[in-house]
């Protein structure tokens, strides 16, 4: 989307017509989660995976990109004060009802991150948020979240669509995860959805940007940041890559 952003497990699901961007899909009545329980254990999985980045409490998170951010009451809990970005108008509406008033968890709109200030976060996180973004447009999110973070703070990327990604291996991650958390016949029921709707013509027309690893880091470089691949995806699809990114200083 541009995931514009939200949470794409590709393969998922989702039924709708006609958007002109991700933006609007993610905006949309979509079922990319095939049930609940897919969605519990989609944010239990982020929630552990980003578990060993974080930094020693107390310390403040920016999520850019949130989708439906179950994680947030987790990451409160281990001492963090958690801000919120969904560039969906309507999901990040949803996101501030949800939250309204919860100790450590704030919604924040694009002038709110933009208007933080300097050396405020100690973690950003841009989980399943790049592929949606043409190059210029990552290149200029990258400039505007530099600044953001303290000294010693981090960027991190995750879910990152290499090359050699496609919809076959992400159905196959997808039917891996459902079988090991218990839900491969909604999962099975989703696909077929997913057939016959409309997102697969969506993300045919509007693509994904992909990556390398040497290229995404060429990418950093280019912005003044050092990156680095993590051993480990953030999320459930382990044919797609993470990075964990620093502002070069000096």
């Amino acid at each position: 989307m541009m995931e514009a952003t939200g949470r794409d497990d590709a393969g998922d699901g989702g039924e709708t017509g006609g958007v002109a961007s991700w933006l609007d899909f993610w905006d949309a009545e979509h079922s990319i989660y095939v049930n609940r329980q897919h969605v519990e254990a989609h944010y239990r999985r982020l929630t552990a995976d980003i578990a060993p980045l974080l930094p020693p409490a107390p310390f403040t998170l920016l999520d850019y990109g949130c989708g439906e951010a179950l994680m947030a009451p987790a990451l409160v809990e281990r001492g963090g004060r958690v801000l919120l970005f969904e560039p969906a108008p309507v999901r990040r509406a949803g996101l501030a009802r949800r939250f309204a008033g919860a100790p450590g968890i704030a919604v924040v709109d694009e002038a709110g991150w933009r208007a933080l200030p300097a050396g405020s976060c100690d973690l950003v996180l841009l989980i399943s948020v790049i592929q949606y973004l043409e190059r210029a447009a990552l290149a200029e999110l990258l400039a505007g979240l530099k600044p953001l973070l303290s000294p010693g703070g981090r960027l991190v990327i995750g879910d990152i669509v290499g090359p050699e990604g496609g919809m076959i291996k992400d159905v196959a991650a997808l039917l891996t995860f459902a079988a090991r958390n218990g839900f491969l016949t909604a999962a099975l029921a989703g696909l077929a959805r997913t057939w016959l709707s409309d997102y697969r013509k969506i993300r045919e027309r509007l693509g994904f940007a992909t990556y390398t690893p040497d290229a995404l880091a060429a990418l950093l470089a280019e912005g003044g940041w050092r990156g680095e691949s993590l051993a480990w995806n953030i999320g459930h699809a382990g044919h797609r890559r993470s990075m964990v990114a620093w502002p070069v200083t000096g």
